[in-house]
């Protein structure tokens, strides 16, 4: 082959610049186009190119439109033509070959292989043409197209045949039997074969596919064309067969990609659509009864935060499992439902997080309600984090949503709607639970949906939310020595909003960082203040979420804040949580690290809660660890957790970490704490969470010693 002219044709600037490059890159003279329009008149300007890589979807004519037109012309009837779309629907990939495309590459375009996809393209254009012109390159073509040619007596006994056919079907050479023919079709396709080739004797022509099966059971799929012989020739009857085995299986991998998910195999979402929607118009038009369970796996992002989403596909994929094994097991008579009752069930993924699983039939609301709590039994256990470490696992607490179809929706996007936010009602309810669609239900939602973008409104203005301080102070003296910042929100409507609403609400809608990112500013910032009054608040601690230890840019935020505050480094804390730590293990080293170089305190939040483990206390450069709340609540009481915050504190005090107690609410438990080495108490017996001015009304006040009393 010497010079090969490849047109490329698509709008797209960045597409055409870089393809043009690496196809001249392997040797190919490249002409390009913007549109349609403009290619034709290129073509019309006698450029002949040897391959069109055509774009879909242009202003003006479509990819569709000009492939038509093309080959419509015979000189280009032939002509290699590559469509290109990120259009990936069985609808569009149907069209494309319709049009008359050679073939079908999804955008984005791997450019490493496209130079081998034309090679290709171009080696098969070449062979087809030799196979128009010359008989002897017809017979090395075949055995290399898989292509085979035949020719039948009146009664369809095989007369002559290509090499290329007898080792298709098999069969020795001709004449042979018109039974011999059919010896090795499938026995599904053998009518249909058998039928095709009868009516060439009433002169009918044929285009079938069909499969032979071999004598190891392998299955080859063939193309099959025949034609009845003109008036002036013998009668009788010719065709070829051709092996499109590859192209069978390229077309099967396609619509793989069109309609399963890659990473679980299941079903995606516009293929489930399109079955849910097939099942709810039933037979003859009629509306078909479909229920909806929708799997909302509550706690996946949180995992993924925490492990990094290597781990969290791993344990979505073991999940599906589950629900493989559910669907294969007697699911049906655990819901008393008909033993053919999972007959034409469907399972698929909807997105990241969420699942489908539609059962049709017209069940009774108490079986349904047994089938979802036997489906939410079998897959809420807990999986293992890692193959490597068994002992480890974590709940998604997955929450069930469970729509029918007709009684809450008459079309499949209203079904899955009712369903998804029935599963979102049980996710906000802490996961683990099934929840059938409730109309009641519904302003429930949108009060939450209301206050979710109240809230986004509160953090773009910041003139509704609050910095408080809650004091620390040192255990013997009872002298201040710090802070921890906690935010309050002043609702313009419903008043102080509690935390303990806004925060999950925050992290749920992804909003907990951008607000974190204000508490840090502000914070800082009133520490200046007070510096500037000449007040000193002492260290301050912050609390840090996942999203935003891991999310990037903290450590440059900080940077920011106290160059443009002059606040010293070592007034900050930021407090973590055990299972922030757990969440990447070399990347939280990184951050600490870069903290640490700071002098910026790092504080692990609710100490003894979760992995405790030593071996992060000394691999982490932690400067003080917070014994919970829990453990404090009942410390004069309980002997058990007096051992424990005993234990916390020596680990503390051998490992040269402070050691901070919260929750602390009377002169008992504060007595005790100090006569266990507990070095800073916080808790409502030294201040409840006050506003900034109080809060410099208090550092500014004289303290008598706590250990006189």
């Amino acid at each position: 082959m010497n010079e090969v002219r490849v047109l490329v044709v698509d709008d797209e600037p960045v597409t055409r610049i870089i393809t043009d490059k690496v196809l001249q890159a392997q040797g190919f003279t490249v002409r390009s186009a913007e549109s349609a329009e403009a290619a034709f008149a290129l073509l019309a300007d006698d450029f002949r190119p040897d391959l069109i890589l055509l774009d879909v979807v242009m202003p003006g004519m479509s990819g569709y439109e000009a492939c038509r037109r093309l080959r419509a012309d015979a000189r280009y009837e032939h002509l290699p033509i590559v469509m290109l779309t990120a259009l990936d629907d069985q609808k569009s990939i149907d069209e494309a070959y319709f049009s008359g495309a050679t073939d079908f590459i999804t955008k984005p375009l791997n450019m490493p292989l496209l130079p081998h996809r034309v090679r290709h393209l171009l080696r098969s254009a070449m062979t087809f043409q030799q196979l128009m012109t010359s008989r002897e390159t017809l017979l090395n073509t075949q055995k290399l197209a898989g292509l085979g040619d035949w020719t039948l007596d009146s009664s369809g006994a095989l007369l002559e045949c290509s090499e290329q056919f007898r080792a298709l079907l098999g069969i020795g050479r001709p004449p042979r039997p018109a039974s011999a023919l059919l010896a090795r079709v499938h026995p599904e396709d053998r009518a249909r074969v058998e039928a095709a080739r009868a009516g060439l004797r009433g002169g009918a022509g044929y285009e079938i596919e069909y499969r032979l099966v071999g004598p190891d059971g392998a299955i080859t799929h063939l193309l099959e064309v025949g034609y009845p012989n003109s008036p002036d020739a013998p009668p009788g009857a010719h065709g070829y067969t051709q092996d499109i085995t590859k192209r069978v299986e390229v077309e099967a991998q396609v619509r793989r990609l069109a309609w399963f998910d890659p990473l679980t195999g299941l079903r995606n979402r516009s293929r489930m659509v399109e079955l849910m929607a097939d099942e709810m118009a039933g037979p003859d038009g009629a509306a078909g009864v479909l229920n909806l369970f929708f799997v909302h796996l509550t706690g996946l992002r949180k995992f993924a935060l925490l492990f990094g989403q290597a781990r969290a596909d791993a344990v979505l994929r073991a999940f599906v499992e589950r629900l493989r094994r559910f669907l294969a097991a007697d699911a049906a008579a655990l819901a008393g439902l008909p033993d053919d009752a999972l007959a034409g069930v469907g399972l698929g993924r909807y997105d990241e997080a969420d699942f489908m699983l539609s059962l049709p039939g017209d069940h009774s609301l108490p079986a349904l309600a047994r089938f979802a709590e036997a489906l939410l039994a079998a897959i809420a256990a807990p999986l293992e984090v890692a193959a490597d470490d068994p002992g480890e696992a974590f709940s998604l607490a997955p929450a069930i949503g469970v729509s029918r179809s007709p009684a809450d929706a008459r079309d499949v996007h209203g079904l899955i709607h009712c369903a998804m936010r029935s599963a979102i009602r049980g996710a906000v309810e802490g996961g683990s639970r099934v929840v059938f669609f409730d109309p009641a239900h519904e302003a429930e939602l949108a009060a939450r949906h209301l206050l979710e973008r109240q809230l986004r409104v509160a953090i773009d203005h910041g003139d509704q939310l609050e910095l408080y301080f809650q004091p620390k102070v040192d255990a013997l003296s009872g002298a201040p020595v710090g802070a921890e910042v906690l935010l309050r929100w002043q609702h313009p409507e419903r008043g102080m909003v509690s935390p303990g609403e806004f925060i999950p609400l925050a992290e749920q809608s992804g909003l907990i960082r951008p607000m974190t990112d204000w508490l840090l500013a502000r914070a800082v910032e009133q520490i200046a203040a007070w510096r500037a009054a000449g007040l000193t608040p002492g260290r301050v601690s912050i609390n840090m979420s996942a999203h935003s230890f891991y999310g990037g840019g903290v450590v440059r935020l900080i940077d920011e804040v106290l160059a443009r505050t002059g606040v010293p480094a070592s007034q900050l804390v930021v407090e973590i949580t055990e299972g922030t730590l757990m969440h990447d293990h070399v990347a939280a080293l990184q951050v600490l690290n870069a903290l640490r170089e700071r002098q910026i305190g790092i504080s692990l939040d609710d100490f003894g809660t979760g992995y405790s483990s030593l071996g992060y206390l000394q691999r982490f450069p932690i400067d003080e660890i917070k014994v919970d709340r829990s453990f404090v609540t009942d410390l004069d009481t309980n002997p058990g957790n007096q051992a424990l915050v005993s234990a916390i504190v020596g680990l503390g005090r051998a490992l040269g970490l402070a050691v901070v107690a919260e929750g602390v609410e009377t002169d008992a438990q504060a007595g005790h704490l100090r006569r266990l080495g507990c070095h800073i108490l916080q808790g409502f017996l030294y201040g409840r969470p006050m506003p900034a001015a109080d809060f410099a009304t208090y550092i500014a006040r004289p303290f008598r010693s706590a250990s006189a009393s």
